[in-house]
């Protein structure tokens, strides 16, 4: 479907099963349903997906990034070869004197994708966009909501997870899921109480009175678990900005599924020594609803950003639209179908017509027949006197234009010798230096006249095939070609090619 189709924005949290809709300028709770003229979005919490920053050579061409980022993913966070991960990335902004591009990097297992979302398939079998959760900041400063010169700390607590992101310019810079969801809170309450505290039971109180609970020994009880929760923020913040070189945070912003949870305020200046700020963001979207989680609002904005300004956002997605019917074999299989009754229905009114074309062309062509034939004799005169004269031409032709064959043959060789003639040194000197540059040993080296064998070897079989995309995407004076790429043993780690380099 195409961008400017979608007429309305369906936000899904996949965790709860809750879902609104941004229609007419209006959002609504929705009850989920496919229509293919929604765009449907949703998100991934942080603490189902692996987060990392990867750095790379600004050498790398754009073509091979992906690969490049997917092979280093693989490496440095040293991933189950078996496993095809879901990774979607991002650059982030660097310095004109960088040597290298850095990216923020998301990984995580198509299968926990299915499992988070194996509820909402059921009835909204595809989903355009699922972004991460850390990402939804961003769409505060595309919609200039906050300013982007400040550096900005987010925390929003959810039942499954609770987030802390930074942003610096407007762009993420470090993203980390702390131990403290109301869940992880249920149980840690349990514990001090020795009763079954759910999630929901924090969540209630949280909601009602906040951190000003009347109750004392349950205020006891939730002053030692936020107390340990911003301790815990505080080391964290400690290790990010060193980490990223921060002087400071400019502001601070506590959020949750709930709301506003009173008294946080006073938490933040005893333990960060800064005030923290509500999510009381101006979203600019309308509602009639009595409350509407913080994480709808975010979710209608980036998809408003996707659909409206043509912004990237990292995709998690796994459940993708299908193509147009007329790009899908079957489409094509029905077009093809369609297109053969037509021409089947065509070709018997074809001959019928053209049965009276003939016979009316044939009519005309009768009229015309004597004149023609007497211009024809004439015509038959004149030829064979021309043929004669012909003959006695070419037996000249053919003596001038042996003599010419062998000055042209002696002026070819003349200009091969002085123009075409391959340097075989240079062409050597020219491709060793790109052997070298890609680590790839030669054991052997054949010449004949303007055609060179290469035997080589390397311990990576992708820099054999780099090494020949290079040479015909850059250096079209060579003909590059090579049939196969193998191990050199079974056991071995080396592999073995036989390269053929044609000069042209």
């Amino acid at each position: 479907m195409k961008r400017s189709e979608k007429k309305s924005y369906v936000s899904i949290n996949p965790y709860n099963l809750e879902s609104f809709i941004y229609q007419n300028d209006l959002l609504k709770r929705f009850t989920p349903r496919f229509n293919p003229n929604n765009y449907y979005i949703s998100y991934i919490n942080n603490r189902d997906i692996i987060v990392t920053q990867i750095d790379i050579s600004k050498n790398i061409p754009p073509d091979d990034l992906r690969d490049v980022i997917e092979l280093k993913a693989y490496e440095e966070l040293d991933l189950d070869q078996t496993i095809e991960y879901k990774i979607e990335f991002y650059e982030t902004p660097s310095f004109p004197s960088d040597k290298e591009r850095h990216f923020h990097v998301f990984v995580t297992e198509p299968k926990i994708i299915e499992d988070i979302f194996k509820n909402i398939i059921k009835k909204i079998p595809y989903i355009d966009q699922i972004v991460p959760t850390p990402y939804l900041f961003k769409t505060l400063y595309t919609n200039e909501i906050l300013e982007s010169n400040y550096v900005d700390l987010f925390i929003y607590m959810q039942k499954e997870d609770t987030l802390l992101a930074i942003y610096q310019q407007g762009s993420l810079l470090y993203s980390k899921s702390l131990k403290y969801s109301f869940n992880d809170l249920a149980e840690r309450f349990s514990e001090l109480s020795g009763e079954d505290t759910s999630a929901e039971d924090i969540m209630q109180d949280l909601s009602k009175e906040g951190l000003k609970i009347t109750d004392l020994d349950k205020a006891q009880h939730y002053m030692q678990l936020f107390s340990e929760l911003f301790m815990h923020i505080n080391d964290v913040l400690i290790y990010a900005k060193r980490a990223n070189n921060l002087d400071i945070i400019d502001n601070i912003y506590f959020g949750s599924s709930i709301g506003f949870i009173a008294g946080i305020d006073e938490y933040s200046q005893t333990y960060l020594s800064q005030e923290a700020y509500d999510f009381s963001f101006d979203y600019g979207i309308k509602t009639n609803e009595k409350y509407v989680e913080d994480i709808h609002y975010l979710l209608i904005l980036t998809a408003k950003d996707i659909i409206e300004k043509n912004i990237e956002y990292p995709n998690f997605s796994i459940f993708p639209r299908p193509a147009p019917l007329f790009k899908r074999p079957s489409g094509e299989l029905l077009m093809v179908t369609a297109a053969s009754l037509l021409l089947g229905l065509a070709y018997p009114a074809y001959n019928y017509f053209q049965g009276y074309k003939y016979k009316y062309e044939a009519s005309l062509l009768k009229e015309q027949y004597p004149t023609i034939h007497a211009q024809r004799v004439s015509l038959e005169n004149r030829i064979n006197q021309l043929k004669k004269e012909l003959k006695e031409i070419q037996k000249k032709v053919a003596i001038k234009q042996k003599a010419l064959q062998e000055s042209q043959r002696i002026l070819n060789a003349i200009y091969d010798k002085k123009v075409n003639y391959v340097m075989k040194g240079v062409t050597l000197a020219d491709l060793t230096q790109d052997l070298v540059k890609y680590n790839i040993l030669v054991t052997n080296i054949e010449n004949n006249n303007t055609e060179f064998d290469f035997n080589v070897t390397a311990t990576d079989d992708k820099a054999i095939t780099k090494f020949i995309k290079y040479i015909a995407d850059t250096k079209g004076r060579y003909d590059i070609t090579t049939q196969e790429i193998n191990k050199t043993d079974p056991n071995s780690s080396v592999y073995n090619s036989y390269i053929k380099v044609r000069v042209q």
